[in-house]
């Protein structure tokens, strides 16, 4: 857990991040990836979403991140990760205010976020911060484009 005395940084995610955030995401349980997370994939991605995703450090270091990305009509936050020894100190809620504040900022006001079914901890963190689960009526179906 973060001591509070101890000050971390809220920045714009940047492309130059890119081998550090995939290293913290390919450590984080309960985050899934695949080749839309490739640095061809995330320089368009952040090039089509100015502002709105976020690393958080420490002594120069990325500690956390969030992945936020709006079609004009809905914010989508995906891959909100915090290493584990800074957890619970409020970076996470921090990072994802952020986000929304700029989607709202952006003329956004509405946002969706995924989470796998398989991961409990972050299901009972999203719904502890005023999140709700939308019934489940649709299925999510997907086409590689290869």
């Amino acid at each position: 857990m973060l001591n509070n005395a101890i000050k971390h940084q809220i920045r714009e995610l940047n492309i130059s991040d890119y081998s550090e955030v995939i290293e913290l995401w390919k450590n984080t349980e309960g985050l899934s990836m695949d080749e839309s997370d490739s640095y061809e994939n995330m320089t368009t991605f952040l090039n089509r979403n100015p502002k709105l995703s976020y690393v958080a450090t420490f002594d120069n270091k990325i500690i956390g991140t969030i992945k936020c990305a709006q079609d004009g009509r809905r914010g989508y936050i995906s891959h909100m990760a915090i290493l584990p020894q800074f957890r619970s100190s409020g970076i996470a809620k921090e990072l994802y205010n952020k986000s929304l504040n700029e989607l709202r900022t952006q003329g956004i006001w509405k946002c969706n976020l995924y989470v796998l079914g398989s991961n409990p901890q972050a299901l009972g963190f999203w719904k502890h911060n005023g999140w709700k689960e939308l019934e489940n009526n649709f299925k999510t179906l997907q086409k590689d484009l290869k």
